[in-house]
């Protein structure tokens, strides 16, 4: 696999009251930090003198000849927030481009700092294809130009008669005959132009869950019509696309919309805004890994680019937002650990104008570096001392998977919408940030896998398959989830479990639907009392050991004589159910135990997440102490090792990485070398059964990382 160093730098917003030595002061501020790469925004200088050469790109020409002579590589961010600074400036700017809301008026969008321009109206179409052809056309020439992010923050909802059109034959290529739309959406059109955007979901919840799925997909036709446009100029060079956080995560950003895998199968690479402290408390850690796990398990190569990390607060009044350096030190090194491929922080300055006055920065109002700025110096001379190492490494893939789907998240919305005065619109992707947060509190990993991953057999490696709040399971998600069962795979299932069809159809057998028969399980009702779990063996329940049921229950009597009842409900209802399949098995957890975990961190939970940690081996490199977070990356010869103390007080403890990754080599090597990359200090290591051991001390609120190579 191809390469290249580990790109680390920042954003360099050039102000029009920015002089070419002052960007050039900058730029050499950056190099000497030990950063190599920056983005340059907006890529089109609107302000300049209309005589100079190759105006209105002269600036960025400029720029890319001082990056040459500093040996910075450049990205040129072609669509930022601010439309009227790129392809859509004021003089060349009609009302009609914006887009409309579902009141078919223009969104109030308040004190946003972006327009909301419609990428379907054919004027703006040709507006951003001639503004990246000819951006490309200006810099493609220089050697210090690495790219183009060609959409920054992907978002874009509009109910205008162009997207409408887009919308309607979606949905032509989607259902084939008006007839099988009239049948699944409860209607009666007799054209396809009857068709329009409606919530009227009495009937069917399908009108607003195809138009959901169709706005996610709309993005990925926007953006494979916008890097054709630079391809065609600049055919070499790769694109970038990014979203904020993970539509996986971010259910706050579900209206943008935010699907991660179409927008990273769009472009050439993909990456996600970061800013963990928004508003206090910010993003705890667990949380932060979640939103990094999600984006690795997107990108098309397990590599991505953090395209923004937060550098400081947000605005003059938000001082909650404020970053220390000790928390620079965590982001950064959770985002390389996960597999990220560069990070650039938002932004080198802070903004001198506008609403955000006096925010972000790595330099102060003077432009003198600050803390933060010498704490990304540390991690930028970690990263070069074993710069081979950290291009070659990547993530070892957990033994665990979660499964996501889409279309779920778009039912879950649906069915929760109207009622969202008294419930949550969040309870799936809430679901999922519980079971992440019970597997990280037990020191597993996990990666995201989708349907069509499950479909097409891709979870061979994975022991456990985690499947939460799972409305809809159609025949070929049922064929394929037995499969993996049936080839030894654990799926662990809880909440929902296929109540509808992919149209919405209520299964009348349940649990599961087509699954019904394998499960060997019969729904009688459900029940929002007596919700606590107790464990149907001897050993557990003469304990006390319990479990915090959440929300509802099933009613659940068992049909197959091989179902085995593990927990029960204290009037005697199953409640943890094990069904053998092939060589694997169900484990069907009849309550929404993972959403309950989100809320209130109940011990038995994270006990139960525990038990299954230890019986099916989902632990990777691990600490004896519970306050160390541990994590490894690895290349054919070589590893580095991560450890991340979150808590207020100093840790000592003995990090252990298990020698089954090690592939490729017959038995033990004869020695390690591990060294503190910190301290530059090599440690002593031991090896039993298969481990190998070495002690480690992290002071308060800190981050050890080792090399640890083969001799």
């Amino acid at each position: 696999m191809d390469r290249k160093p580990f790109a680390y730098g920042t954003v360099l917003k050039i102000q029009r009251e920015y002089s070419l030595p002052d960007i050039r002061r900058s730029l050499s501020q950056i190099k000497e930090l030990g950063m190599n790469t920056v983005v340059i925004w907006p890529a089109v200088f609107w302000w300049e003198d209309r005589t100079l050469p190759s105006y209105p790109f002269h600036t960025g020409q400029e720029i890319l000849k001082m990056a040459e002579e500093l040996g910075l590589q450049i990205i040129m961010e072609l669509a930022g927030q601010i439309t009227s600074l790129e392809y859509a400036p004021d003089f060349r700017m009609k009302e009609e481009y914006f887009c409309v809301d579902p009141n078919g008026n223009r969104p109030n969008l308040g004190a946003m700092p972006f327009d909301c321009l419609n990428y379907n109206h054919p004027e703006v179409k040709t507006l951003i294809s001639r503004h990246y052809e000819e951006a490309a056309l200006a810099y493609r020439d220089f050697p210090a130009l690495y790219g183009y992010d060609i959409w920054n923050e992907t978002m874009f909802s509009s109910y205008d008669s162009y997207t409408l059109d887009v919308f309607r034959e979606w949905l032509r290529n989607k259902y084939g005959s008006i007839g099988k739309l009239n049948d699944v959406w409860d209607r009666c059109y007799t054209d396809w132009k009857q068709v329009h955007f409606t919530n009227w979901l009495w009937a069917s919840v399908m009108p607003m869950v195809d138009y959901n799925q169709f706005k996610k997909e709309n993005v990925g036709m926007l953006l494979k019509e916008w890097a054709a446009a630079v391809k065609a100029v600049d055919p070499t060079r790769p694109v970038i696309a990014d979203n904020i956080g993970s539509g996986l995560v971010n259910d706050w950003a579900y209206d943008r919309p935010q699907d991660d895998r179409n927008v990273a199968e769009n472009v050439d690479e993909f990456g996600i805004s970061l800013y963990p402290k928004v508003t206090p408390p910010g993003m705890g850690p667990a949380l932060r890994w979640e939103v990094l796990a999600a984006t690795r398990s997107c990108s098309k190569t397990g590599r991505f680019w953090i395209s923004e990390l937060q550098s400081h607060h947000q605005a003059l009044f938000n001082p909650g937002s404020l970053v220390h350096p000790h928390e620079l030190r965590w982001w950064n090194w959770e985002a390389i650990m996960n597999g990220a491929k560069g990070i650039l922080y938002w932004k080198w300055h802070p903004f001198p104008k506008g609403l955000q006055t006096f925010g972000r920065g790595l330099v102060d109002s003077r432009g003198d570096l600050t803390p933060r700025a010498e704490e990304a110096r540390r991690i930028a001379d970690v990263l070069k001392s074993k710069a081979a190492a950290f291009e070659a490494c990547m993530p070892v893939r957990p033994k665990a998977a979660i499964l996501y789907d889409k279309l779920n998240h778009d039912f879950t919305k649906a069915f929760t919408m109207n009622y969202r005065s008294y419930l949550s619109t969040s309870i799936y992707t809430d679901s999922i940030a519980g079971l992440y947060q019970a597997l990280w509190d037990n020191q597993v990993e996990a990666d995201f896998v989708t349907p069509s991953d499950v479909g097409d057999d891709r979870l061979g490696s994975y022991r456990v398959l985690f499947v939460t709040n799972q409305l809809t399971v159609d025949d070929s998600l049922a064929a394929a989830l037995i499969r993996y069962a049936e080839n030894g795979g654990t799926i662990v299932w809880d909440g929902k479990c296929g109540e509808i069809d992919d149209n919405g159809l209520l299964h009348a057998a349940l649990p599961g639907g087509p699954l019904n028969d394998v499960l060997g399980l019969r729904l009688h009702d459900v029940d929002i009392e007596g919700l606590q779990l107790h464990a149907a063996s001897h050993g557990q329940a003469a304990a006390g050991f319990r479990i915090a049921g959440h929300y509802e229950r099933k009613l659940l009597s068992l049909e197959k004589p091989d179902v085995e009842v593990l927990f029960a409900y204290e009037d005697g209802w199953p409640g943890i159910t094990h069904t053998p399949v092939g060589q694997g098995r169900f484990l069907m957890i009849g309550t929404f135990l993972w959403l309950g975990y989100q809320q209130h961190q109940d011990e038995g939970v994270k006990a139960f997440a525990g038990g299954l940690a230890d019986r099916f081996g989902l632990r990777g490199c691990r600490s004896e102490s519970d306050l160390l977070k541990v994590t490894v990356m690895q290349s054919e010869i070589s590893w580095i090792v991560c450890a991340f103390n979150y808590s207020e007080q100093p840790v000592e403890s003995w990090v252990e990485l298990p020698l089954e990754w090690e592939s490729g080599n017959e038995g033990e090597p004869a020695s390690y070398c591990i060294t503190d990359l910190n301290k530059n200090l090599e440690q002593i290591a031991e090896k039993r059964k298969g481990t190998l051991r070495f002690p480690c001390r992290l002071e308060a609120r800190d981050v050890s990382v080792w090399s640890v190579e083969r001799r």
